[in-house]
Formats: structure tokens, C-alpha cells, sequence
């Protein structure tokens, strides 16, 4: 029997995506020189929630990706439900996260905890996109907050 590979699922590839997004966040958490490499730029999402003050602990970068990471890598629905999707335990992880996190990123994190809780047992594709618009600022501060500046030449 010849078994022909599988297409990668939208799920999938969201996923990957986003884990290599908190990766590049949490890789300038550290207190490390940076490695000589590939330099990514951004642009920022939303003018909002950008930090103004010292850096952040690393600690507080790492729980800031781990909240984003639960909210960001919830599955699209597909044919069938996935027994395995439940919505309520990232929305309970993040929950107890929040008080910890900075103020300034608290209500992106309750709308889109709200968000989550609103579509049911499952997330259809203009979902996960309002749960995306709604993390936009999350994903600024990550960038701006997080990341070590690069060497100028």
C-alpha cells in the first residue's frame, strides 16, 4: 500500500507559525549576547501597549509569551470536533496569569480571553483572526519589550 503524505492542516501551519513567533520573542529575553545572524524586522501592529520604561524581568517576558502562546495556538475547527480542544483551560491558565503581568497588557489579554470563551467548542478561521487582531498589542510589547537591540555596524 503507498501512502502519499498528508498536506500540512491550516492548524498546523498557524501553529508553527506562531511557535517560531514567541521563540523570537523569548530568544531576547535572555541575558546573553545576542548571536551574529539573521536580523527579522518588524512592524509594530498597533501603536499601543509599547513599553516606556526599563526593560522587563525575563520572568515577566516568559509569562507574557506563555499567556500569548495559550491564546494564539488554539485550533481552527475542522470537519469534526477535537476532542482534545478545550477552550476553557487556556482561557483558565491565562486568567490566573494576568494579575502577574503588566498592567498595560491586562485588557488585551481579558478581551481576548472574552473572545476565546465566546466561540464555543470550537474557533472558526474569522475567529482566530479577531483573537489575532485582539493580540496584536501583546505581540508589540513582545517585540519591543523583549527583544535585545542588535548590534549596529
Amino acid at each position: 500500500m503507498i501512502r502519499y503524505p498528508r498536506r500540512p492542516s491550516p492548524r498546523g501551519a498557524a501553529a508553527a507559525a506562531l511557535s517560531a513567533l514567541c521563540l523570537l520573542a523569548l530568544a531576547g529575553c535572555g541575558t546573553g549576547q545576542q548571536q551574529p545572524g539573521l536580523v527579522l524586522e518588524t512592524r509594530a501592529g498597533s501603536p499601543s501597549a509599547v513599553p516606556s520604561g526599563p526593560s522587563p524581568e525575563p520572568r515577566t517576558c516568559f509569562d507574557v509569551a506563555s499567556a500569548y502562546t495559550a491564546l494564539t495556538l488554539v485550533p481552527l475547527s475542522g470537519d469534526e470536533p477535537d476532542p482534545h480542544f478545550r477552550p476553557q483551560d487556556a482561557a483558565a491558565s491565562v486568567r490566573e496569569l494576568v494579575p502577574g503581568l503588566p498592567a498595560e497588557l491586562r485588557p488585551a489579554f481579558d478581551d481576548a480571553v472574552a473572545a476565546l470563551g465566546a466561540a464555543g467548542p470550537s474557533v472558526q478561521p474569522a475567529e482566530l483572526a479577531e483573537l489575532q487582531r485582539t493580540l496584536a498589542p501583546v505581540g508589540d510589547w513582545l517585540r519591543e519589550a523583549c527583544a535585545e537591540p542588535t548590534p549596529s555596524k
